[in-house]
């Protein structure tokens, strides 16, 4: 008896509970945690917004299984709705939240069946361009190979293309770069081609080569060479022969993936006989065959050389690149070479040195 009294007297003076942080954020065990989330991303309290969203972030890192049970929550519309929040540190987590979830396949299904594509699109209207950065990457993360490009053909059909040149023309450098790199996604869809030439791009495109900022002149190459490899892009590119002089001007930039996209845009070029013309009318061929005596990036000198095969088609450059047999017999007899080179050097010596 006298024990149990000494165990309630024991109790009985303990303090009471202190009251609960109206602003902590709670997270049950088990599955109560998503719909816990869910209905906090619209609290009327900022501070639980926040701590909703950034909690969601923390498990969406950690495995898949946490993104798909949001989704299953209804955290899509949730998301979508704090689009609009007037913080910008809730609207820029949640397009990264959205980013999550329309890369996997349960989530981006669930998008396109509920048709709210256009709303994904409209977070790239933000004010702001912390925002704008970060919805462009949702529209860039559209793009799977698993639902046969689904993702991009729904952004195409409410007219994105137009809003990708857009803000690679007039952004902030962080906008035009990821801006470019959605852009860059489109061309997975055959049709995506002449929309994108229908709006100008190309002159776009060109003008932001002359740009000080190695990412987007970088991006704007990559768009211009996948352009290319479409009949009509070729046509586009070669209109002004400036196009070409300057990507032969920026085969000595000092970044590698500069010289990488450039490359490529070259090479993609020269098959348009104009390509050839404007190549040799602004030292390309010179210029080409420098790149192979001292560039170190095998991924260049795999461009250069095929420009080189390319160009080797016209005789007046092939005359001008009897000069780089030697270096292309020194590479393809080199031991531990990238078979891409030996095939490219092999190729373009067998084409330099055709007698008719």
């Amino acid at each position: 008896m006298q024990e149990n009294l000494n165990h309630i007297q024991m109790f009985e003076c303990r303090e009471n509970p202190k009251p609960q942080d109206p602003q902590m954020l709670p997270e049950p065990y088990g599955a109560g945690l998503y719909p816990k989330l869910v209905s906090t991303l619209t609290s009327s309290d900022l501070v639980l917004r926040r701590k909703a969203v950034s909690a969601m972030l923390h498990y969406f890192a950690q495995k898949q299984d946490h993104v798909t049970s949001v989704i299953d929550k209804n955290g899509i519309t949730a998301l979508l709705q704090t689009l609009c929040d007037d913080d910008v540190e809730v609207r820029i987590n949640s397009c990264i939240a959205l980013r999550y979830i329309v890369e996997q396949p349960k989530g981006q299904q669930r998008i396109l069946e509920q048709n709210l594509q256009a709303k994904l699109k409209d977070a790239v209207y933000d004010t702001q361009p912390e925002v704008v950065v970060e919805a462009l990457r949702v529209l860039a993360a559209m793009d799977a190979h698993w639902n046969d490009r689904a993702g991009t053909k729904a952004l195409i059909s409410v007219k994105c293309i137009p809003l990708y040149i857009q803000q690679a023309r007039d952004g902030t450098t962080p906008v035009k770069t990821e801006a470019l790199k959605a852009l860059n996604k489109v061309y997975n869809v055959k049709e995506a081609f002449n929309e994108v030439l229908e709006n100008d791009a190309m002159e776009m495109l060109a003008s932001l080569l002359y740009k000080q900022e190695a990412q987007v002149v970088q991006q704007a190459a990559e768009n211009i060479a996948e352009l290319c490899f479409y009949s009509a892009g070729k046509r586009a590119a070669v209109k002004n022969a400036a196009t070409t002089e300057r990507f032969v001007e920026l085969m000595s930039h000092t970044d590698v993936d500069v010289r990488t996209a450039v490359s490529a845009a070259l090479m993609a070029i020269t098959i348009d006989n104009n390509g050839k013309e404007q190549c040799l009318g602004c030292n390309g061929v010179e210029t080409l065959m420098d790149c192979i005596e001292n560039e170190s990036n095998s991924n260049v000198l795999a461009n250069c050389m095929k420009a080189i095969c390319n160009l080797s088609e016209h005789p007046i450059a092939r005359t001008r690149l009897h000069g780089a047999v030697h270096r292309l017999r020194e590479i393809e007899g080199e031991k531990g070479v990238d078979q891409r080179l030996v095939t490219s050097a092999k190729r373009a010596i067998e084409l330099i040195t055709w007698q008719p």
